[in-house]
């Protein structure tokens, strides 16, 4: 039986191999990609530095110091103060006002207790300052650096080793920059955490529209397909039907019945070809764009309809031409839609189209007599087909209302109303 060698972990060498190379990498760049992290890097990088010169600056003085037993105790805690005063810096984000307590408690002792001038001590109070105007709000960041300035003061002014006030107001200016640059900080960081929120709240609401807009486009889809294919379809099943009656009785009819199968088939061909160039080709012309049928093809609508022996009277009462074509569609389809229920559900008998254009809107309504031959009421549109809800969405969409249901004489009424501004010629 074989064994595996395990080189997937280990070399023959004995170094790492790929795997824990790739474990360490990876280790790293999480490390690094974490913002907390590199910020306590840094600020333990700056606490080195802060140690490191402070520690260097107190040699200088103690240099020229006699040796002696109580020299070295006394150096010990000199060196003691000045690498916690460094050290202080460590917690600048963390807990900026316990380092600024611990910096200025050991300034004091620095200058007070063992008689050294507080300047010696380095860049530790720019760093903690900086780290004050990052981490605390503009308010408390001012009252920390008024009392790091004024202990500053006192601790310079009161002493054998004064520099001067020029000094003192050199060292002050320069306390108050890395202040500033604390606080420019937090406000620039804020603007960017502002930016990228902003950022990533609109990348939802473009995916929240653009899944609207899909729903939208399918929905359209859906309601053009069906008004296109139903209509057509119920007109060719009709005449598909009285061809089959008449086939060897009657060829006149036979031959009436097969010229409107044609006749039908490719207007439902043509249709479905416009909507899917539409669909394929946003950039296709305006002729295969446009939603063509409108109250001005009602004429070529009834015909198809009348040819399968529904008598259809339609009457129009104002001008069409003024309506908008959204509107002027939406009009269109749900006659469409109601003509095709009352060819399927009702049989031969007749329907009544009235539009009449208003002032401020278009009202529609189709009704048809009672159901010849036992034919059933039209489905209504609390049935929930795709064609009667199809019919509320387009009126709804234009901002308008339908109603639907039985009339007096037993047959079946559809109202619409589809409000609109006047277009001006």
């Amino acid at each position: 039986m074989r064994q595996s060698t395990g080189s997937a972990v280990s070399s023959p060498a004995g170094r790492p191999g790929p795997a824990y190379a790739s474990i360490v990498v990876a280790l790293r760049a999480s490390w690094l990609n974490d913002r907390r992290v590199r910020s306590l890097l840094i600020d333990l990088l700056l606490a080195a530095a802060a140690v490191y010169a402070a520690t260097v600056l107190t040699a200088e003085i103690l240099d020229d110091a006699p040796s002696g037993t109580t020299f070295a105790a006394y150096s010990i805690i000199v060196y003691t103060v000045a690498i916690l005063h460094g050290a202080s810096v460590a917690f600048r984000r963390l807990a900026p006002v316990a380092a600024v307590v611990g910096l200025l408690t050991t300034a004091g002792v620095y200058r007070v207790a063992l008689g050294l001038p507080v300047f010696m001590l380095g860049p530790a109070v720019l760093f903690v300052a900086y780290g004050v105007g990052v981490r605390l709000a503009v308010r408390p960041a001012a009252v920390l650096l008024a009392v790091i300035e004024g202990a500053l003061v006192l601790l310079l002014r009161f002493g054998s080793s004064f520099p001067g006030w020029a000094s003192v107001l050199l060292f002050a200016s320069l306390v108050a920059g890395a202040w500033y640059l604390g606080v420019f900080a937090r406000r620039w960081q804020s603007l960017a955490a502002e930016n990228a929120q902003r950022a990533t709240e609109l990348e939802a609401a473009r995916h929240e529209l653009a899944r609207h807009a899909v729903a939208a486009e399918r929905l359209r889809i859906a309601r053009e397909l069906h008004d296109v294919v139903a209509h057509s379809m119920s007109v060719i099943a009709m005449h598909a039907g009285a061809a089959r009656l008449a086939v060897g009785t009657d060829p006149a009819s036979e031959r009436k019945a097969l010229d409107v199968i044609e006749s039908s088939s490719r207007e439902a061909l043509g249709e479905m070809r416009r909507l899917v160039t539409v669909l394929r080709d946003e950039n296709a012309d305006a002729a295969a764009r446009s939603p063509t049928p409108g109250l001005a093809d009602l004429p070529t609508l009834v015909a198809s309809v009348a040819a399968g022996g529904l008598t259809v009277d339609v009457r129009t009462e104002g001008d069409l031409e003024v309506v908008p074509s959204g509107v002027s569609l939406a009009a269109y389809r749900v006659i469409q839609e109601a003509l095709t229920n009352v060819v399927r559900h009702a049989g031969h008998t007749s329907a009544h189209v009235l539009v009449r254009v208003r002032q401020e809107d278009l009202a529609v309504r189709i009704e048809n007599g009672a159901p010849s031959g036992g034919a059933s009421h039209p489905v209504p549109s609390a049935g929930g087909r795709h064609g009667a809800v199809g019919m509320r969405e387009r009126v709804e969409l234009y901002g308008g209302t339908l109603h639907s249901g039985p009339s007096a004489d037993g047959g079946w009424r559809v109202q619409a109303s589809l409000p609109y501004e006047v277009r001006r010629r």
